[in-house]
């Protein structure tokens, strides 16, 4: 075996083939250059006079929104040229008075309002359907002062804006009448109810009760002559003066009270304390009502009670019968109850029920003992304490400072000043005056 003659042979055949590879290599190489030279060429025509496919659309699209702008500048020239408004006419401050004539008003959608949309604001128009508008020099500030028709529209035309006949206007008469009766009788409800102002300075309005009798008085008829309130009828003095008379006056001087002009006395008999509700007696009833009687004046009671069931009210009532006994008492007998200030009252928890029944129990207790019962109250107890249709049948002594009573109801008897000065009393004299003798 000759092994050196076979390799020469293999060595041979293989660089043949290798020559092959090389020629294919460079060709290939030679056709890809050239090619890339064209596609470089036909870029950079491309990029230089614009007849790629990016600049063809960038011109499509510049020419168009050329075409559009030129468009709309025609279409302005045409409006421009054919409208007729000027710059008076834009004007959003002169609004045209729109269907103020009064022969052609009419009302508009929107019930007679327009809205300026520049300010927000709300003005009074016309019609907006009315083509007939006359003035339009009526501005905003024109129709805001009312000097347009406007403002009558409603006695012109109805709701549909049709003319009112002479029978509408009739019928409109009478709603206005009827609505101003409507407003006198509201006037009149303020006469169907009285304030109140209570202990703690808070103020009510309490309706007159239409089943109690009125007081018929004539205030006009009241002259004061210090310190005496008198009350006239066909110019004669009809009405009594009288004073209360408590140990809170002292040593009183009833002759010297008879010749100041006193007709009678309220003397204090008893109380029932407010906190420990045992009944203490007046340290100088026995002498006043001596007293008094002695000065030839008329005498009237009163016990301020403090009775919290009908039971306590009869026993007052008792107490007082017996300190009264054996004395010429011709005025009234009366239950006085009250709040006391600034302090807690044992009556602080009665309802007005049982206020009202407790003083029924003691007048009546009076009554059957042949007295005339009253009760005693300002317009705070009178009117809001106490049911006063419940004691309708009883007299009352009213108490107010003032110049007339302000008590809607009947009564006999008014305390109208409590710091007056009168001769018999060193201190201050709590006045009354009755408008009747209860002696006859």
């Amino acid at each position: 075996m000759k092994l050196h003659d076979d390799y020469y042979e293999e060595e041979h055949s293989s660089g043949s083939k290798m020559v092959y590879v090389y020629m294919a290599l460079v060709m290939s190489v030679v056709i890809l250059g050239v090619t890339a030279l064209v596609f470089w060429a036909n870029q950079s025509k491309s990029k230089s006079d614009g007849s790629g496919y990016a600049a063809a659309l960038a011109q499509k699209e510049a020419k168009a929104a050329e075409t559009s702008k030129q468009m709309e500048a025609n279409a302005a020239e045409n409006v421009i040229a054919e409208s007729k408004l000027t710059s008076d006419d834009l004007d959003i401050w002169s609004l045209p008075d729109t269907g103020r004539d009064k022969s052609t008003t009419q009302p508009n959608r929107n019930n007679g309002t327009v809205t300026n949309q520049t300010t927000g604001e709300t003005v009074i128009d016309g019609s907006a359907d009315n083509a007939d508008s006359t003035d339009k020099s009526q501005t905003a500030d024109t129709l805001s002062n009312g000097k347009t028709s406007v403002y009558d529209m409603t006695d012109k035309e109805d709701i549909n804006g049709d003319k009112k006949t002479d029978s509408d206007k009739e019928k409109d008469n009478e709603d206005k009448k009827s609505d101003k009766d409507d407003e006198d009788e509201e006037d009149d409800d303020d006469s169907k109810s009285i304030q109140v102002k209570h202990a703690d300075g808070t103020k009510e309005w309490v309706e007159i009760n239409k089943d109690i009798p009125k007081n018929k008085y004539d205030y006009s008829n009241l002259t004061y002559q210090k310190p005496f309130m008198n009350y006239k009828e066909d110019g004669k003095v009809v009405s009594k003066s009288g004073v209360d008379i408590s140990a809170n006056q002292g040593d009183v001087d009833f002759g010297k009270l008879k010749n100041a002009g006193c007709d009678f006395v309220m003397i204090k008999v008893g109380a029932r304390g407010y906190s420990s509700g045992n009944i203490v007696m007046d340290t100088n009833y026995q002498d006043n009502l001596k007293a008094a009687k002695k000065a030839g004046l008329d005498i009237g009671v009163y016990f301020c009670s403090q009775a919290i069931n009908k039971a306590e009210a009869r026993e007052e009532a008792d107490e007082l019968l017996d300190a009264i006994s054996g004395y010429s008492v011709k005025y009234p007998v009366v239950f006085a109850m009250e709040n006391v200030d600034d302090d807690m009252a044992r009556i602080e928890a009665l309802e007005m029920p049982d206020r009202t029944q407790i003083a029924r129990a003691f007048m009546d207790r009076v009554e059957d003992a042949g007295y005339k019962p009253m009760i005693y109250g300002d317009k705070e107890w009178l009117l809001t304490m106490v049911d006063m249709e419940e004691l309708q049948d009883y007299d009352v002594w009213f108490a107010q400072e003032s110049d007339e009573p302000e008590y809607p109801y009947t009564f006999g008897m008014w305390q109208y000043d409590s710091d007056a000065s009168i001769k018999g009393i060193s201190g201050d004299a709590t006045m009354i005056m009755s408008f009747k003798d209860y002696t006859k």
